[in-house]
């Protein structure tokens, strides 16, 4: 069976299909769940079979679509009746991608509130083979689970952060995400993933693992701490660090107040720069009620600007820019 026309594939690197030769040289066997006595097509991964559905495949995949519409060569391996399409992917993957397609209900099985790793886990063989083979419903809705972790949006950090399951991720999992976002063109997620991984001790970073990043990439996210924490005393924390009263104080004790000062001592203790955590002991400022509306107003425009600036401290383009360059 041929490839489809450029024109049928989301991806400038349209997957290939290999020759048969060597996949019929091997025994061969039917996968238990995926071997429909009424497929009308075989692929072939790795020696295990699934017999499938064209039309099924044809309705879901940009690629499948533009595949079979392709003449069929001469001397293609046949069976049963049905044309065997080799493929170079992860039998697990395929069978994730398989449960996705034929099951509309098959994300319910991910609990709603699932940790990182069970997340990944569930998502990473469909949102490869959906990117790979342009499943635009089940691509996006990898990338909406991702993006549930990893927020694009300052409304949609603010929300997680409130939540009462808000998750503390392991360096780990956030690097094995970011893995997975690089390698599926999912950009809109890692300024917030940069961020997570910036925040990691210095030991940890310089401790390379099989599945960490790369150390380009650990050294950007380490140039975005120090570019953090010049953003936690710039913008978000300015209040404390460089206190200032408001127009409407009418108190004189406010000018010589030390609380902001103290407590800009406490952050700065602070193990790793976090420019977004929102500030919440105003009683520890010792002002009046205007001079703490003043600093909350500061506060609250510091941390968006922060949000907004996250994508230039870690050397990449703009949200929007992100996000159609994703989705393109």
């Amino acid at each position: 069976m041929g490839l489809p026309s450029s024109e049928s594939s989301k991806s400038k690197d349209s997957p290939k299909l290999p020759d048969t030769t060597d996949t019929m040289s091997s025994p061969l066997t039917q996968h238990p769940d995926f071997w429909f006595y009424d497929g009308s097509i075989i692929l072939s991964v790795h020696n295990t079979m699934f017999r499938v559905h064209q039309t099924i495949l044809s309705n879901h995949s940009e690629f499948f679509a533009g595949l079979f519409t392709v003449p069929q060569p001469s001397g293609e391996a046949v069976i049963d009746g049905c044309h065997v399409v080799p493929l170079y992917d992860k039998v697990e993957d395929v069978v994730d991608l398989l449960k996705a397609v034929y099951d509309p209900s098959h994300f319910d099985n991910l609990p709603p509130e699932a940790e990182l790793d069970p997340l990944l886990d569930f998502i990473s063989g469909i949102l490869r083979l959906s990117t790979k083979y342009v499943i635009r419903s089940l691509r996006q809705r990898c990338i909406s689970l991702l993006s549930s972790k990893f927020p694009t949006t300052f409304k949609a950090y603010n929300t997680k952060v409130a939540s009462s399951t808000h998750e503390r991720f392991k360096s780990d999992s956030v690097m094995r995400a970011i893995n997975l976002a690089r390698e599926n063109e999912v950009l809109e997620i890692l300024p917030y993933a940069y961020y997570c991984v910036a925040r990691v001790s210095c030991r940890r970073m310089l401790r390379h693992k099989e599945t960490d990043i790369d150390w380009q990439t650990k050294a950007t996210c380490l140039v975005g701490r120090e570019r953090l924490r010049w953003a936690e005393m710039s913008m978000s924390h300015s209040f404390l660090l460089a206190f200032q009263r408001s127009p409407q104080c009418q108190s004189l004790l406010c000018a010589h107040a030390r609380g902001p000062h103290a407590e800009w001592h406490v952050l700065e203790a602070a193990k790793g720069p976090n420019p977004l955590r929102q500030y919440t002991k105003w009683y520890q400022l010792n002002v009046c009620p205007d001079c703490v509306a003043y600093c909350q107003l500061q506060h609250s425009n510091g941390r968006k600007e922060v949000w907004d600036k996250l994508p230039d401290i870690f050397e990449m383009p703009t949200w929007d820019e992100l996000k159609s360059t994703q989705d393109a």
